[in-house]
C-alpha cells in the first residue's frame, strides 16, 4: 500500500532562552493535526519516549555471521574482473541495441517484467536488511519507520512498530501533563523521526522547561518549492498494516489481567541480562494460584521470581507461558519512573501486554506470542474472535459515534448502539483491524484512531484463515450434533459434540471461550489450542452462540 509522505522540515529539539522545544513535523497530506504545550516532567517524558525508540529499533530475528570482510574481497575481486569485462560488454550492448530496434515488442514482455520484478523486491529486501546492520543512519533515511501521533481531548500518544513485527509500543500521555496549552488540533498524523531525534531527546533535563510541539505551522505551508519541503512515497509493506491492527484487534480480546510488582520485573531483567539460555525451553511461566502471589519461573533454569504485589484472586490454580521474553529489556530504561505495571495475557503462547503506569504517563508494550512469530503469522487471534460476529450497518455505527465521542467504554457504547454484545465487540474487531479503532488497554476504552487515511481494505487484510472458514461451513451446513452439554461451577460449561465425522469436546468459560478441550483432527494435534481453536471447537461455538439467540428471541 503507498502511503503519501509530507514533511515541511525535520523533527528536531530546539533550544532558546525560555528552555527546550520538542518539534514534531507532521505529515502535511494528512488533515490537520498541531499541539503545542509544556511538558510538566521531562526526565519522566524522556525516559518513555527512549523505551519507545527501542521498539521503534528492536529486532531480535535470528542474525547470520558477519561475512563483512569477505565480501570485502570478494567486492575487490569482482572490480578487477569487471574491468576486464568493461569494455566486451558495452560492445555486446551497443550491438543488441541495434539489432533489436527494428523488432516488434516481445510476446512474453509482461510476464519476463513481473519475474524480473520480483527478483528487485527480494534483493531490495537483502539490501535493506544489510544495511540496517552495517549502517543504521543511512537505512533511517532510505527505509522510513515513522511512527504515528494521535491528539485526543484527553491525551496525546505515540504509537509504533517493531522492525521485525513483533513489537508493538504505546506512549499515552494525559493533557492534564502539559502546561499552557497554546494549540491543539485532534487527530493522528505520522510524524518525522530519525535516529538524531532520539539523540537529542537525552539532552532532556528537569531544571530545562520543554515544550511538546506537533507543528501546527507546517500546514500553512503553500509552495512546495522550499528548501526544507520533502514528499516521499512510501510501499508499506502489508505485513506491517496488518499487524498494526491485528495488534489493537487482540488487545481487545478477553485477557486475564494481573499486577506484577516493579522488583520481580527488575529481578526478570536482571537475570536474563546475567545469563545466555543455550538450549530449551525459553518460555517465562506465570505460575497463578488462588490467594498467592504471582511467581514468575525462568526456563530453562527453573528460576523462581516472586511478585509481591496483590495476591491472585482467581477461582482456580493457572500456568500461561510467553516466549520473546528479552524483548522485555526495553522496559529497563522505565522501571525506576514505574508506579505499577499491569500484564494482560491472552493464553500460552498467545501475545501478552504490558502496562506500565507512570502518573501521568503510561507506556503499554504488546509482544507477540514469540519473537519470530509476527502478529500475522498465526491464525489464533482470528479463531479466537470467530464467536463475535460483525454486522456492516453496526460497524457504521460504531465507527460514527467513536468519532464523535473520540473514545468510549464498552458499556457505553452497548448502550448507544443496542445491538447484542458479540455483535459489538464482532463489529469493534473489524474496525481494530481496519485500523480505525484501538484499545486503549492502559484506560479500558476504545478510541477513535485512523492509523491510515482510509480504512485497510480487505485486499490488504488478506483472506481469512481456513481453518475459520471451514468452521464457518460446517456450521451453515449444520454438521454440528451436540453429544454432551453439562453445567459445571463458576458459570463454565462441558461440551461434546460430532461434527461431520470429527469427535471433540472442550470446556467453555463464562466467556464462551475454550478454557480446555480436545478434538481428533490434525490442526488440533499440531497446535491445540495454542494456534486457536480447530474448525470443529469452531464450529461447536458457532452452534452454541446460534442456538442460544434462537431461544433468547423465543
Amino acid at each position: 500500500m503507498i502511503l503519501d509522505v509530507q514533511y515541511w522540515r525535520r523533527s528536531e529539539v530546539r533550544g532558546n532562552r525560555a528552555g527546550v522545544e520538542l518539534s514534531f513535523a507532521p505529515n502535511l497530506a494528512r488533515p490537520k493535526v498541531s499541539y503545542d504545550g509544556e511538558v510538566a516532567h521531562p526526565l519522566r517524558f524522556r525516559e518513555a519516549i527512549s523505551a519507545l525508540h527501542e521498539v521503534v529499533v528492536g529486532d531480535l530475528r535470528f542474525q547470520r555471521r558477519d561475512k563483512t570482510a569477505y565480501q570485502a574481497w570478494r567486492k575487490e575481486e569482482l572490480r578487477r574482473e569487471a574491468e576486464i569485462r568493461t569494455l566486451a560488454f558495452n560492445q555486446a550492448k551497443r550491438e543488441e541495441i541495434e539489432r533489436i530496434a527494428s523488432e516488434p515488442v516481445p510476446a512474453g514482455l509482461e510476464g519476463d517484467f513481473r519475474r524480473m520484478h520480483s527478483v528487485y523486491w527480494r534483493a531490495r529486501r537483502q539490501w535493506a536488511a544489510e544495511l540496517s546492520r552495517n549502517d543504521p543512519d543511512m537505512f533511517r533515511h532510505l527505509v522510513p519507520c515513522d511512527p504515528v501521533v494521535t491528539v485526543a481531548p484527553d491525551a496525546v500518544f505515540f504509537e509504533c512498530f517493531s522492525k521485525d513485527e513483533s513489537s508493538y509500543g504505546c506512549l499515552l500521555v494525559d493533557r492534564d501533563a502539559f502546561r499552557g496549552e497554546t494549540a491543539a488540533a485532534t487527530g493522528t498524523t505520522n510524524v518525522d523521526y530519525s535516529l538524531a531525534l532520539y539523540d537529542h531527546f537525552q539532552t532532556l533535563r528537569t531544571y530545562r522547561p520543554t515544550r511538546l510541539l506537533v507543528d501546527p505551522t507546517g500546514f500553512e505551508v503553500k509552495v512546495a518549492g522550499s528548501p526544507e519541503y520533502r514528499e516521499e512515497k512510501i510501499d508499506l509493506p502489508p505485513s506491517w498494516l496488518r499487524g498494526f491492527g491485528q495488534i489493537q484487534a487482540a488487545m481487545s480480546l478477553p485477557a486475564k489481567r494481573i499486577v506484577v510488582s516493579r522488583e520481580a520485573i527488575y529481578s526478570v531483567l536482571a537475570h536474563l541480562r546475567r545469563h545466555r539460555e543455550k538450549r530449551g525451553p525459553r518460555s517465562l511461566r506465570f505460575v497463578l494460584r488462588p490467594g498467592e502471589p504471582l511467581r514468575l519461573v525462568l526456563d530453562p533454569w527453573g528460576t523462581v521470581i516472586v511478585s509481591h504485589g496483590p495476591a491472585y484472586d482467581g477461582a482456580t490454580p493457572i500456568e500461561i507461558k510467553v516466549w520473546g521474553r528479552r524483548r522485555l529489556l526495553t522496559l529497563a530504561r522505565i522501571l525506576p519512573l514505574v508506579e505499577k505495571i499491569e500484564v494482560a495475557l491472552l493464553g500460552s503462547g498467545m501475545p501478552s501486554i504490558w502496562i506500565a503506569h507512570m502518573g501521568e504517563m503510561r507506556f503499554v508494550l504488546a509482544l507477540s506470542g514469540w519473537t519470530t512469530n509476527d502478529w500475522t503469522s498465526s491464525a489464533a487471534l482470528e479463531l479466537m474472535a470467530a464467536r463475535y460476529r460483525a454486522d456492516p450497518q453496526t460497524v457504521d455505527d460504531i465507527e460514527r459515534f467513536l468519532a464523535r465521542t473520540q473514545k468510549a467504554a464498552l458499556p457505553v457504547i452497548e448502550a448507544a448502539i443496542a445491538a447484542p454484545t458479540d455483535v459489538v465487540l464482532g463489529s469493534l474487531h473489524q474496525l481494530a483491524k481496519q485500523g480505525q479503532v484501538m484499545y486503549d488497554f492502559a484506560g479500558d476504552c476504545f478510541r477513535y484512531r485512523s492509523v491510515m487515511p482510509v480504512a485497510l481494505s480487505q485486499a490488504v487484510l488478506g483472506p481469512d484463515h481456513p481453518e475459520l472458514r471451514e468452521g464457518q461451513r460446517l456450521f451453515r451446513e449444520k454438521k454440528v450434533r451436540i453429544s454432551r452439554d453439562e453445567p459445571l461451577e463458576r458459570g463454565r460449561r462441558l461440551i461434546a459434540a460430532l461434527v461431520e465425522k470429527t469427535e471433540c469436546e472442550g470446556v467453555l468459560d463464562a466467556d464462551g471461550a475454550y478454557a480446555r478441550a480436545k478434538c481428533a483432527c490434525s490442526y488440533f494435534f499440531k497446535n491445540r489450542l495454542r494456534g486457536g481453536p480447530c474448525r470443529h471447537l469452531l464450529a461447536v461455538q458457532l452452534h452454541l452462540r446460534d442456538s442460544a439467540s434462537n431461544v433468547a428471541t423465543i
